[in-house]
């Protein structure tokens, strides 16, 4: 399949314009890590940089190693990558030829679609559907479409963004199985991990046709560095690194993961006080009688503010900054604010009770 000059059926947004953020509000909206106590840890590692990472082009090597070591695999089951977005484009350029078909669910992250544009891809998609303890995707229905489309690629984020859905294992592995027969790659995205504890990653020791992913940019904290990996059987990781550029990310990216990976348990503990204010706010919310997703998954929470959504919109508008609504259907008349820590919520919910006159008393944790 041919592609038209310089991609023109693909739209994407204005490299030009500015898409900066007011510092006076709250950012829950990109699914960051706003952890107070782990941004002490990243400002102190950040000063302990030295001038070398700045000056020379990176050696990624020890890098490697290290983190090999931290996740139990070998250096040559991984790649390095500007963060998850890097992974998935390499295993679009790794895989897929113009006229092949790529399966993920929808909605999901907006590069699956753009990617399948840009190598000419057919995209086949299912649409997850709403129900009272959120988005569901019918597996049977997606192990289905991988006998009957047969495509090259299959990715699925666990848990997927922006529903929080979660796969199964067992539904993994029959998806994983199906696709080995008609000799698809199933590229498996974690970047919510660690805070979806769920993983497949120890798969990729025996299942030849699996690449996972993850990233720096969620419970790490370091969004900024645009720093991810990939996991997967050497055969498969070859590939990835016959297309990776002269370097796969900066000098300073590689200095700054490297002191990060000698934190984890500090990174356990700011995903531990991240979740414990979801957990707070889920609570706080319920008792003013809205809607609250508990069972999706991920750095973030899903809220119906139902008929007063219009007056909460407007007197949170220069408080906090949040996905006010989506389109499909799904997730239609839900909010979505990324998790923060309790006191930064507690300041959300007395403007939520303002907008709507109510008089709240907070929920205490358990």
């Amino acid at each position: 399949m041919r592609q038209k000059p310089y991609h023109e059926e693909i739209s994407r947004p204005d490299w030009t314009k500015s898409s900066r953020r007011p510092a006076c509000v709250l950012w829950l909206d990109k699914n960051e890590n706003t952890d107070i106590v782990l941004s002490q840890f990243t400002t102190s590692w950040l000063k302990q940089i030295s001038t070398e990472s700045v000056l020379t082009y990176p050696d990624c090597s020890a890098l490697y190693h290290k983190l090999a070591h931290n996740l139990a695999l070998s250096a040559d089951n991984l790649i390095l990558a500007a963060g998850s977005d890097g992974v998935i484009r390499l295993a679009y350029e790794a895989f897929v030829l113009p006229g092949d078909k790529v399966l993920f669910p929808s909605p999901t992250f907006a590069m699956y679609e753009v990617y399948a544009q840009i190598y000419g891809a057919q995209a086949i998609k299912l649409d997850y559907q709403a129900s009272d303890n959120g988005p569901f995707l019918d597996m049977d229905k997606f192990i289905e479409l991988i006998i009957f489309e047969k495509p090259t690629l299959i990715c699925l984020p666990n848990p997927d963004s922006p529903t929080g859905a979660v796969v199964e294992p067992g539904f993994l592995k029959r998806m994983i199985e199906a696709a080995k027969k008609v000799s698809a790659v199933v590229l498996i995205d974690e970047a919510y991990y660690p805070f979806y504890d769920q993983t497949v990653l120890p798969w990729v020791r025996q299942e030849d046709n699996l690449l996972v992913s993850r990233t720096f940019s969620k419970a790490w904290g370091l969004a900024g560095a645009r720093v991810g990996f990939a996991a997967g059987c050497n055969k498969l990781i070859k590939a990835l690194h016959k297309l990776r550029p002269m370097y796969e990310i900066g000098a300073i990216s590689v200095a700054l993961i490297d002191k990060a990976l000698d934190y984890e348990n500090e990174i356990n503990a700011s995903v531990e006080r991240l979740l414990a204010g979801k957990q707070y706010f889920a609570k706080n919310l319920k008792k003013m009688n809205f809607k609250v997703l508990e069972k999706t998954q991920g750095n973030f929470i899903h809220v119906a503010f139902g008929e007063h959504a219009e007056v909460i919109h407007q007197g949170l508008e220069r408080t906090v900054l949040y996905r006010k609504d989506f389109l499909h259907p799904s997730l239609s008349g839900y909010s979505r604010f990324s998790a923060t820590t309790i006191d930064l919520y507690k300041q959300v919910l007395d403007r939520i009770a303002q907008s709507v006159d109510i008089s709240h008393k907070e929920e205490n944790v358990i």
